[in-house]
């Protein structure tokens, strides 16, 4: 684990008791947005298009019960080409 994961794992654990709802953001390209919702099928995923169509941001909220199921999900979406996350 890189010093920058295990830096981000322990704020994380420092900011939340677990288990404990988690909102993600994201930005996401136009053309890898349904990769996206492939991924994360089983999530509820709010969404809303950029002026330009260009990007999609995504907001998702889940029940996380650790700091490693949060950088989890960040390791998976980071699997979407150009994708953000906030």
């Amino acid at each position: 684990m890189s010093d920058k994961s295990k830096q981000f794992k322990q704020a994380l654990d420092e900011h939340h008791q677990w288990p404990c709802p988690y909102v993600y953001k994201f930005i996401v390209p136009a053309g890898s947005f349904d990769r996206f919702q492939a991924l994360f099928a089983s999530e509820k995923l709010e969404t809303r298009q950029s002026r330009t169509g260009k990007y999609t941001s995504v907001t998702m909220t889940s029940t996380m019960c650790s700091a490693e199921d949060v950088m989890a999900v960040y390791e998976k979406a980071a699997q979407i080409p150009g994708i953000m996350s906030l």
